[in-house]
């Protein structure tokens, strides 16, 4: 089995205790792209999408509603969340729309959802939960695990581990792939998202906006898939791993994976954005 290239970075102490879920990014990351988002959104466009939310509500408060009623009321919203592009495959961009059947993945709801807020005919309650949906699954499907799979359920079934620094166990911290990139974004428990968004917005240039602000679902599900294909499961071998997992380097958490990830962000933060003042501004 192969396994991660040696690196000479210092590693930060990482948290020892993982929640594993699928949530992308993990609750912190989605407000974050929220957050991002409010920022940059024009006045007229605030003004409507303040009608459509109830008074105690921001784009922040419903960002995680998606996870939440997919767990609960809402199971058969699972597939909206993702769209399983094959790593090994030899595929093209133009091959994306096979990995989406029955309009089930994460590029086809994100239509879907624009669709709606347009539609003024709709109801309200319609247009808001097309509103909740599309803030969180324009910050999935920026998350690259989501938009690829190994044969491995999106990094659902390779573990990995890593030895933090000053402890004494002897195999290190055993997580899921897929649950390690839903979690770069939190180094610490207590992350606080609204000061993480700031703390990124100052890295978005007036360039990176209007270059991010090209394009639509697919192609950034196909940018994630090449996130995925080049950075991630490069270092692995397809398929699944048995439950002693692969050891990866301490640093994986705090060097380049962090740096992309949050890179992400920032992108889904601007792209959500400029979606919502395009459907208000019609």
């Amino acid at each position: 089995m192969k396994m991660f290239k040696a690196s000479l970075r210092f590693s930060i102490p990482l948290i020892a205790v993982w929640h594993v879920s699928a949530w992308a990014f993990g609750p912190v990351g989605h407000e974050v792209v929220a957050y991002i988002a409010e920022d940059k959104l024009q006045p007229a466009t605030r003004q409507k999408i303040n009608a459509i939310l109830s008074q105690d509500e921001d784009l922040a408060s419903i960002a995680n509603w998606a996870d939440e009623v997919r767990a609960t009321s809402r199971p058969e919203t699972a597939p909206w969340h993702f769209i399983d592009i094959e790593d090994r495959e030899n595929v093209s961009e133009a091959d994306e729309p096979r990995f989406c059947t029955n309009q089930d993945c994460v590029v086809a709801q994100i239509d879907l959802d624009i669709k709606v807020l347009k539609d003024d005919s709709q109801s309200k309650s319609n247009r808001l939960d097309a509103l909740r949906f599309l803030v969180h699954f324009v910050g999935d499907v920026h998350q690259p695990l989501h938009c690829a799979d190994d044969h491995d359920r999106g990094g659902n079934e390779k573990i990995v581990h890593f030895k933090t620094p000053g402890t004494r166990s002897r195999t290190g911290t055993k997580i899921k792939l897929h649950a390690l990139w839903d979690h770069l974004i939190e180094v610490k428990t207590a992350e606080n998202p609204r000061e993480l968004a700031t703390e990124l917005e100052k890295e978005i240039t007036p360039q990176d906006e209007k270059d991010w602000a090209k394009g639509e679902a697919k192609d950034w599900a196909w940018e994630s898939f090449t996130i995925a294909h080049d950075d991630i499961y490069s270092e692995f071998q397809p398929g699944a791993t048995d439950s002693n997992g692969i050891p990866v380097p301490n640093d994986y958490y705090t060097g380049k994976m962090r740096t992309i990830i949050e890179r992400q962000l920032e992108k889904a933060g601007v792209r959500l954005a400029h979606v919502l003042n395009a459907i208000c501004s019609n």
